[in-house]
């Protein structure tokens, strides 16, 4: 008896929390600063070449010629380095070390360019390119 009083007790603060906090998060952020709505774009760019499977050129090298394309066509971005994995058309599985570049609101034809020149010189087959929408704000500081 007393476990179903003590499930009941955290359905109930589950699902109170659980509708109150989207409100809370959304109150607080307004309250940060001006928020406005802005397109992100996340780019997923695999280390190994398509034809050996291996990365053929070390991951500080394929950074700093990143940076240098990313810098020719867009006015920022954040990079982080990842795992990643996948499985070849035989199934084969591989490992790779992924590039994952963020730009936010920047144009898609200047992503378009990065990528169209990372693919040509990382002998890559495809670059997986995410789009979302969300709202954000540039937080300067207590006022």
């Amino acid at each position: 008896m007393q476990l179903k009083k003590f499930l009941a007790t955290i359905f109930t603060l589950v699902l109170i929390f659980g509708t109150l906090t989207p409100c809370l998060a959304a109150k607080n952020l307004s309250a940060l600063g001006k928020v406005s709505t802005q397109k992100k774009y996340t780019m997923y760019l695999g280390t190994n070449d398509k034809d050996t499977q291996k990365r053929e050129i070390p991951i500080k090298e394929i950074q700093e010629q990143m940076h240098e394309i990313c810098m020719k066509h867009v006015d920022g971005y954040t990079l982080t380095v990842a795992d990643g994995y996948f499985k070849d058309s035989n199934g084969k599985p591989y490992r790779e070390i992924a590039l994952v570049y963020v730009f936010i609101d920047t144009p898609l034809d200047s992503i378009q360019k990065v990528m169209d020149e990372a693919l040509i010189k990382f002998n890559q087959s495809s670059i997986l390119l995410e789009e979302s929408t969300g709202k954000s704000i540039f937080y300067s500081g207590a006022k």
